[in-house]
């Protein structure tokens, strides 16, 4: 910064006249008198005023890189829950399909189970018991 107030103290050192209309400015000597109604700024202003527009186009860049940083940052969070929800998911939703798959499993093994008995044993079976309750109970009530 200093080696831009020193610039422009030699820049005002080199243009020996203010002009009034012309919007230009130019370094008056202490004491010194000017044609014009002036405002006077000392060299830390004058630069100020010379680098506003940088100082203001260098504040909005770095802004804008917060506030994309700031986006880009919010976004990675965003994804990182929704993965993390996704991720959640789907280990329940094989906890689930697992369950299901050993229910199936063991309702396979029940109905097999019961077709390996033999129908015509279980008929006979239960017609044999069928006629020993009948004989028993005409035994009973004779």
């Amino acid at each position: 910064m200093n080696t831009l107030i020193k610039t422009l103290f030699l820049f005002f050192l080199a243009i020996p006249t203010a002009y009034g209309g012309t919007g230009k400015f130019t370094l008056v000597p202490q004491g010194g008198t000017v044609r014009f109604e002036a405002t006077c700024f000392d060299t830390e202003a004058t630069a100020k005023l010379l680098t506003w527009k940088e100082f203001l186009a260098e504040e909005s860049k770095a802004q804008c890189e917060f506030e994309k940083r700031a986006l880009t940052l919010d976004s990675e969070l965003i994804i990182q829950n929704m993965q993390i929800t996704l991720d959640e998911t789907q280990v329940r939703y094989q906890v689930e399909i697992d369950t299901r798959d050993k229910e199936l499993e063991e309702l396979r093994r029940i109905i097999k189970k019961n077709r390996r008995m033999n129908i015509p044993v279980v008929v006979l079976t239960s017609v044999a018991a069928g006629v020993a309750v009948g004989v028993g109970a005409i035994y009973i009530i004779e």
